[in-house]
Order: structure tokens, then C-alpha cells, then sequence
């Protein structure tokens, strides 16, 4: 009975570790995606799209199967809700500044062994400043 009980605490704390990895693969992805939003704001020299600004967060974490809301398929179909999504909003404290948000949601499928299947829903935010490029 005893070994039971651990084993079975043992397999909860297993499957909470990958869920956590992949929270934690999100929330890389979601600052990576953000990073280069800034880098390449729209007032900068070379301005990102939405469309690569997501496909950054996508290719960081190929196990997940994410997918971008402002990209296309490859047939040339537009994606309208994918897993993925940046936007430009106004900062809160500086109101003539943008902030670039990569927001990063998924249903996570805990599979566990003889308990019918759980779906968590993890959503990983990220937002920074981006900085105003001089056109000189």
C-alpha cells in the first residue's frame, strides 16, 4: 500500500516537471519573441512583421506544435487563431511609447495513466518598451 501511494507521487511529480518545462519553454519563447519585436520595432531601420515576430516563438519550441495567429500555411491560407500572438500597445506609464506583447497560450494534455485525460491551460506573457529610432 505504501508503495502504492509513492509510486503514485512519484508519476504526479514526473508529469508536473514536464508540464513546468514546458511552461518554462513558453515564457523563453514569449522573451526570445519579444526581444527581437524590439529589436526590430517599427520605427527601427529594418521593422519586423507580426507574422516573423511570432515565427520566432514557434520555432523555439517545435515539441509544442504551436502556431501563429498573423502567418500563413503553406498552401497561403491566413491563420487566424494560432497559438501565438504579438501586437503593439500603448506603454501604460509612457504614452507616446509602444510596448511589443508576445502572448503564448496552450492546452496542455495530461495523460495520465488510468484518470481520464486533464487539460491544463498554460499562457505565457511577455512585454518590453521598445525604443524610438531616429530617421537621421
Amino acid at each position: 500500500m505504501v508503495a502504492t501511494a509513492c509510486l503514485l507521487f512519484l508519476t504526479a511529480v514526473m508529469y508536473m516537471g514536464q508540464v513546468m518545462m514546458a511552461y518554462n519553454g513558453m515564457s523563453a519563447a514569449a522573451e526570445e519573441a519579444v526581444r527581437y519585436a524590439v529589436a526590430n520595432a517599427p520605427t527601427s531601420p529594418n521593422p519586423a512583421s507580426q507574422a516573423s515576430i511570432e515565427q520566432i516563438a514557434v520555432n523555439l519550441l517545435p515539441e509544442l506544435h504551436l502556431t501563429c495567429t498573423n502567418c500563413t500555411d503553406s498552401h497561403g491560407n491566413n491563420i487566424s487563431s494560432g497559438n501565438v500572438t504579438s501586437s503593439w500597445v500603448t506603454d501604460a506609464n509612457l504614452s507616446g511609447y509602444q510596448d511589443a506583447k508576445v502572448v503564448i497560450t496552450y492546452n496542455y494534455p495530461l495523460k495520465i495513466p488510468f484518470v481520464t485525460l486533464v487539460t491544463l491551460h498554460l499562457t505565457a506573457t511577455s512585454q518590453m518598451l521598445a525604443p524610438l529610432f531616429s530617421s537621421s
